[in-house]
């Protein structure tokens, strides 16, 4: 009778191994398959920081329009242009916003100053400032109005003034994305700083170095893997 006990015990104890290590097994699958899928999360308001996957008040018509003028690079031209490939992150738009502390306004002749500073020039076409790329001379990212309908003054500033300027990058784009963002995030903390304002998210809450680090290593973690990937 003890032996017979004894069978059952070793055979029960087998059958609750045997569950714990597939349920293991399925834990582990589970959370490679949803590491895989990160580059399509990180962007998310509730999967990371607060730049989010938003468009600024009318930057959506804004992108239309260069999307419209085929100004959106094609991954199939980065042999013609001799650069790395592009990133494969699906299509993000990234916000940035630099507001006027204490509910003040920016004058236009410190705006003037500032996009000099930083090599922003004027889009005539669509009324807002854009970084361009050296190479191909296509916009990298945008900078707007952040009241409505979006627009800026263009050469003239005097006169102007505004509570905030909102930055929205779109990824992919005509440079790789980790170069892209890095160029991004370190114009709106200068023109932060030039212009005595703050860095917001698209929800207009206080936007820390912390989060805006936390998107690039993202970044980076999905170059590496998609370099492993490729080679």
């Amino acid at each position: 009778m003890d032996r017979l006990r004894l069978i059952l015990l070793l055979i029960g104890a087998g059958v609750i191994a045997g569950v714990y290590g597939w349920t293991r097994w399925q834990q582990r699958a589970r959370s490679k398959r949803r590491r895989q899928r990160l580059p399509g999360e990180f962007l998310e308001p509730e999967a990371g920081p607060r730049t989010g996957r938003a468009k600024p008040e009318h930057s959506e018509r804004l992108l239309a329009e260069q999307e419209a003028r085929g100004e959106f690079h094609d991954p199939l031209d980065d042999d013609a242009l001799g650069r790395e490939p592009l990133d494969d992150i699906g299509e993000q738009v990234l916000v940035i916003s630099v507001v006027a502390e204490g509910g003040g306004h920016f004058q236009g002749k410190d705006l003037a100053r500032a996009f000099s500073h930083n090599e922003l020039v004027f889009d005539e076409t669509r009324e807002i400032f854009v970084r361009r790329d050296a190479r191909s001379g296509q916009s990298v990212f945008g900078l707007a109005n952040l009241v409505k309908p979006g627009t800026l003054p263009g050469r003239d500033l005097a006169g102007f003034e505004t509570p905030g300027i909102t930055l929205f990058l779109q990824l992919p784009g005509v440079i790789a994305a980790l170069d892209a963002y890095d160029d991004f995030v370190h114009t709106a903390e200068r023109l932060a700083v030039e212009l005595g304002g703050e860095l917001r998210d698209e929800k207009r809450q206080l936007l820390t170095h912390q989060a805006l680090m936390l998107v690039r290593e993202r970044l980076a973690e999905h170059k590496l893997r998609h370099r492993a990937a490729a080679s």
